[in-house]
Order: C-alpha cells, then structure tokens, then sequence
C-alpha cells in the first residue's frame, strides 16, 4: 500500500496513468510512442515524440530544449538534455514537430521512458510516459 502512494506521488509515474482520451488538446501536447515495447536483450529501440497543438511560428517552440528521461530497473533516473538554441529572427522561427531517438538496451528489466520540451521561456512540455520490457535470453 506504502509503495502505491509513492509511486502515485511522484510526477514521472503520475502521468502514465492519465486519461487515455484520444481526443485533440486544446493547447500544445507531446506524444511519446517506443517501438518495440518489449523484446530480449540486446534491444534496440526507436522513440518518437509528436508535437501538436503549436503553430509552425511559435517562437516559444523554436529548437526547443530536448530531454529524454529514463528510469531503470533499480530505479536510477537517466537522462540526455540539450537545451533551446534558437537565433533565428522572428520572420525565420523553425518549430521541429517530430524528435527521434535510437538507443539499445543490454540489461534485462523495465524501463520507462518520457520525452520533456523546454521551451525558450523556460516552461516544460511533458509527454506521456512508455513502458519497456527487455527479456533475458536463455
């Protein structure tokens, strides 16, 4: 029961178990998808955020920062940023709608994954969190 509240307490785990309404946000929202979501080790896997909800001249979402949070078996929270870099002048804003990640996994366990925008404001863009199930090979 103890274990339950933590988890639940914690923001990572506390957005994988939000609504799965499909239906279109009314602002902009990050889509986090992993193929394939469970296999034997080595696994190697392709993430893929969906930005919707922004318009192509947002500066707030031009090259926006990036971040991919991962939690490990043991509970070790991983994670690779680069932060926002956009110098374009306002006529030239670049909003990137689709980030991509391949990593390979050699340790048996569950794994979670979550992408995080930052935008130029300072403000966060979360995504949903996905589950990974990496198998020992016998």
């Amino acid at each position: 029961m103890l274990l339950c509240a933590a988890i639940s307490a914690d923001p990572f785990w506390a957005a994988k178990s939000s609504s799965k309404k499909e239906s279109q946000p009314a602002g902009p929202a990050l889509k986090l998808t992993v193929t394939p979501r469970h296999g034997f080790r080595p696994l190697t896997l392709t993430l893929t955020g969906s930005l919707t909800g922004v318009e192509t001249d947002n500066q707030e979402f031009c090259h926006a920062g990036v971040e991919w949070e991962s939690r490990t078996p043991s509970g070790l929270m991983v994670t690779s940023k680069e932060d926002p870099r956009c110098l374009h002048p306002p006529e030239q804003v670049d909003v990137q709608f689709t980030f991509t990640k391949v990593e390979t996994i050699s340790r048996a366990g569950t794994y979670v994954y979550r992408l995080i925008l930052h935008r130029r404001d300072g403000g966060r863009l979360l995504s949903n969190t996905q589950e990974i199930r990496v198998l020992e090979t016998n």
